[in-house]
């Protein structure tokens, strides 16, 4: 107990510390603003012929005109660099931030980032007894030069796929490539029944799509969907039982199969 005293000691001196230079710093910028625009305003009010004080139109040569435009011209120039210089480091914490959870070879979230969303879905299921853990899972393979043998569908098409599939999902859901084939839709959902109304709403908006995607390849589009809903299990029992309950929605050559 004691140890822990020390580290919360230090945890609000810390605190502290921070919190007095955060306003420290917070004062010196007010005051650094203020000088700036005081020393704009007397430039201007000395630069200007028409006040009594300061320069008068005697005092204009056109070298002295041309030092005023570069003079103008640099508070100009420096804002847009500083402006340019912000927006880029913001959007290189976007992209480090983005690049944590989306896999760019996919156009879909990552494995990684998955994982981590259904464990803690999967302990809420088991801290919350109406929660429920949905989980739909989609196969993407490709039976190449005329065999029944399927193999991993071109990079291309399972791209296209999951962004199909992540279009018709809602913010809250998350549309994730797990392997070379498979493709995860973690949902949020109340019952067994509103994801199978989803995974039936999926399979109709994303056939016509499918259709689209195999008409540009040479090979025989395959698609399989299974869905599961669990309200206690482990992350590896709900992938298992997702994959248990695969089924064809689409066999390629246009054809789509029956709900």
């Amino acid at each position: 107990m004691e140890q822990r005293k020390i580290v919360l000691g230090r945890d609000r001196l810390g605190f502290s510390r921070v919190h007095s230079s955060y306003f420290r710093a917070a004062r010196w910028s007010r005051v650094a603003t203020a000088a700036f625009w005081a020393m704009v305003a007397l430039f201007f009010l000395w630069a200007i012929p028409l006040f009594p004080w300061g320069m008068s139109t005697g005092d204009y040569s056109p070298e002295v005109i041309f030092a005023f435009v570069i003079l103008g011209c640099c508070p100009a120039v420096v804002a847009v660099a500083l402006l340019a210089r912000n927006a880029a480091a913001q959007r290189r914490q976007a992209l480090v931030a983005w690049a944590a959870i989306y896999d760019r070879a996919t156009g879909v979230r990552n494995r990684e980032y998955f994982f981590e969303r259904l464990q803690l879905q999967c302990k809420l299921a088991q801290e919350l007894a109406d929660y429920r853990v949905g989980l739909i899972m989609v196969t993407v393979e490709e039976a190449r030069d005329g065999t029944q043998d399927l193999q991993p569908a071109a990079d291309k098409v399972f791209r296209l796929t999951g962004m199909h599939i992540a279009s018709q999902m809602r913010p809250s859901d998350l549309v994730a490539g797990i392997s070379g084939t498979e493709l995860a839709v973690l949902v949020s959902t109340g019952s067994p029944v509103a994801l199978q109304a989803i995974s039936l709403r999926i399979r109709r908006l994303l056939a016509p799509k499918l259709q689209e995607i195999a008409g540009e390849t040479a090979s025989r589009l395959v698609i399989k969907m299974g869905s599961a809903s669990v309200e206690t299990a482990e992350p590896e029992a709900v992938l298992a039982a997702a994959r248990t309950s695969l089924n064809l929605i689409y066999g390629g050559n246009g054809q789509a199969s029956a709900a």
